[in-house]
């Protein structure tokens, strides 16, 4: 999202170095479009593949060509992600988002986190991240990549947060709390799922359902020359043929968290899971409490609504 002129209130929020849920979370400072940083905050950030044998759902997942497809599958301590597309997009792990401070590791493949069991049973207990204002661990694609206007974006949650957070989305650095920030898929603290844009001003489909039940759901939003849609558990509950453009960036941050080197070249962002800024798109953390798994983005396809229908229906619970 562009360069925003917060609130009185909301700047001097972000200014101070607060404390939210028992941690300590992230002061910043920006000047221009460079952002420094610092944090002293842990957060976690829980995943493990839905499934390997025994479903058609990831097999499902590559014959529609994904730009990258992040199984989650990887060991404890684990400082990259595999792309499972074949595309060689591998994510890297960003602990406590965005500079330093306590290391509070994603964590992979821990017992008992699977988030579908591929018997099809529903029986999963996990820790979670916090996702508050200035603490977070997420992945990310570590490539600038075009702001497109035609793409595909998806990951299963499980959560019962009531206050919400980042599940998937487009910023505008590798590491920071960032100033563009949209093209994201939110849960709101009621529980309803956003699809979130910003062609110029704050555009925002929502579901009807809420998603905070404690089940695993399936998200799926996509742009492209047909509109916008968002899709919960293979139904598409939202779309608007009208709108068919997402924001072009300017003015982006550094690449350094340090605040040094050259800035994300305008006109590109990098795709994360988890964590990120979001203020003012309806939720009160910034990344979401619960688990995000098999998260996929296609770049140039928007999935239509029978090939969405057709994933939900090769794994669900």
């Amino acid at each position: 999202m562009r360069t925003r002129s917060w609130s009185r209130r909301t700047r001097a929020r972000l200014a101070a170095c607060v404390v939210v849920a028992g941690l300590t979370t992230l002061g910043v400072s920006s000047t221009g479009a460079t952002m420094t940083a610092s944090a002293t905050a842990s957060g976690t950030f829980t995943t493990r593949a839905a499934c390997s044998a025994g479903t058609g759902y990831p097999a499902a997942v590559v014959a529609l060509n994904p730009t990258f497809y992040y199984r989650f599958g990887e060991a404890a301590g684990a400082t990259t992600v595999a792309d499972s597309s074949g595309n060689g997009n591998d994510g890297i792990v960003r602990q406590s988002s965005p500079v330093g401070g306590v290391a509070g590791p994603v964590t992979f493949g821990a017992a008992g986190t699977g988030l579908i069991w591929c018997d099809g049973t529903d029986g999963m207990t996990s820790p979670g991240m916090p996702g508050a204002l200035g603490s977070g661990s997420f992945v990310v694609w570590p490539t600038a990549r075009p702001n497109l206007n035609t793409f595909t974006e998806m990951a299963w949650v499980r959560t019962t947060s009531g206050t919400g957070g980042r599940v998937i989305g487009m910023s505008s650095s590798t590491w920071a709390y960032d100033v563009h920030y949209d093209r994201q898929l939110v849960v709101d603290d009621a529980g309803h799922v956003r699809f979130e844009i910003y062609p110029g001003f704050r555009y925002t489909l929502t579901s009807t359902s809420v998603v905070n039940d404690g089940k695993p759901h399936f998200l799926v939003a996509t742009l492209g020359p047909a509109g916008a849609a968002l899709y919960v558990d293979g139904v598409r509950e939202q779309d608007d043929p009208a709108q068919t453009t997402a924001e072009t960036y300017t003015g982006n941050e550094t690449v350094s968290p340090t605040g040094t080197g050259p800035a994300t070249p305008n006109g590109q962002g990098y795709w994360r899971v988890g964590w990120d800024n979001i203020s003012g798109w309806g939720a009160t953390d910034f990344g979401l409490d619960g688990v995000v798994d098999e998260a996929a983005l296609f770049e140039g396809t928007a999935l239509t609504p029978a090939e969405v229908a057709n994933l939900w229906s090769t794994n669900h619970w």
